[in-house]
C-alpha cells in the first residue's frame, strides 16, 4: 500500500509541475508583475526535465531508459546537480525580496560555503554512486533563514499590504512550507539509508511529493494573484 501511494504521489506530483509551468509561462511575463516572477518558469521547466529523464516512475510509464546501461548513474547526478540549482534560485529570488544587508550577505556566504562543500563531496563520493542527502539538508537550512526575515519584515513594514495579491507572499510561502515539511523527512532519511531501510525510506517519499503539489499550487496563487477580477 505505501509503495502504490509512493508511485501516485510522484505522477501527480510530476503532472502539477507541469501544469504549474505553463500557468507560470503563461502569467510571469506580465508587465504588472514583478521581475523576480520570471525565474519561476526556467525554475519549473528543469525540475520537470530532471524528473522526465531520471523519476523511475516515468521511465516506466513510458518503458523508456534514455541513458541506457547508465540510467541509475545518470539519474542520481541529475537529482544532485538539482540540489544546488534548486538552491542558486531561491536565493536569487529571495536576494531581490529581502532587505536586510546582514542577511544577504550571510546568504551568500552560505551559498559559497555550500558550493565549496558540494564540490569536495561529490569528488569524493562520486556524484551518481549516492543522493547527497547532507546537502538537501544544508540547502533547507540556508533557504529558511531568508525566508523567516522576508515574514519578519512583511510584518513590520509600516504600511498596509494586501496580501491575497501580494507574489512574494504566496511564492515564499510555497518555499517555506515545503522546506518546514520535508526537512525531518531528509534528516531521517539519512538514517534509515545508512541503516539500508530503504524500503522505508521510499514509502516515506511520498511526504516529498505531496508536499511539492502544495508548493506548485502556492506557486500558481502567487502567479495568477494580480489577476484583474470584475
Amino acid at each position: 500500500m505505501p509503495t502504490g501511494i509512493y508511485h501516485i504521489s510522484a505522477l501527480v506530483s510530476i503532472l502539477t509541475n507541469i501544469i504549474t509551468l505553463l500557468i507560470g509561462i503563461f502569467y510571469c511575463y506580465r508587465s504588472q508583475n514583478p521581475p523576480y516572477m520570471r525565474i519561476f518558469p526556467g525554475y519549473l521547466f528543469i525540475s520537470a526535465a530532471v524528473e522526465f529523464f531520471a523519476n523511475p516512475d516515468i521511465l516506466q510509464l513510458f518503458n523508456y531508459q534514455p541513458f541506457g546501461n547508465h540510467q541509475g548513474y545518470v539519474a542520481l547526478a541529475l537529482y544532485n546537480l538539482y540540489t544546488p540549482f534548486e538552491l542558486f534560485m531561491f536565493a536569487w529570488f529571495l536576494l531581490r525580496i529581502i532587505q536586510s544587508p546582514l542577511i544577504k550577505k550571510l546568504l551568500i556566504l552560505s551559498l559559497m560555503l555550500f558550493s565549496l562543500f558540494f564540490i569536495i563531496y561529490s569528488v569524493r563520493t562520486d556524484i551518481g554512486k549516492n543522493m547527497n542527502l547532507i546537502a538537501i539538508v544544508l540547502e533547507n537550512v540556508i533557504l529558511i533563514i531568508p525566508c523567516l526575515t522576508w515574514y519578519r519584515e512583511l510584518f513590520t513594514r509600516s504600511e498596509p499590504v494586501n496580501l491575497y495579491r501580494e507574489p512574494a507572499f504566496w511564492l515564499v510561502t510555497g518555499i517555506f512550507f515545503y522546506l518546514a515539511t520535508v526537512t525531518p523527512f531528509y534528516l531521517a532519511s539519512i538514517y534509515l539509508i545508512g541503516h539500508r531501510l530503504r524500503g522505508l525510506f521510499q514509502a516515506f517519499s511520498s511526504i516529498n511529493n505531496i508536499s511539492l503539489m502544495i508548493t506548485y499550487m502556492l506557486f500558481i496563487k502567487g502567479f495568477t494573484c494580480r489577476i484583474r477580477r470584475s
